[in-house]
């Protein structure tokens, strides 16, 4: 647990946010989930969670997976008026 601290305090002190460096403690496990929404929903969850605000784990999920929908469905993004 002393070499975790040490590497949440060093991540601190090199700038990352606190959510940011919290992902070296133990507590950031894997995790698997399963949701559901329609294409609107959807569009409006693409365009929060891969955004440059996003939290970097999130777009690093969220942007493929835009991207496979994207593959599946390019007209709702056409209509959605996302290229």
């Amino acid at each position: 647990m002393l070499e975790l601290e040490y590497q949440y305090t060093r991540l601190r002190k090199d700038g990352w946010s606190p959510q940011q460096a919290r992902s070296v403690l133990p507590n950031s496990l894997k995790t698997e989930i399963v949701c559901t929404a329609n294409f609107r929903e959807w569009l409006h969850i693409f365009k929060l969670r891969t955004s440059k605000a996003a939290h970097p784990q999130m777009q690093e999920i969220m942007i493929p997976t835009q991207d496979e929908f994207k593959r599946r469905w390019p007209s709702v993004f056409v209509i959605g008026g996302i290229q």
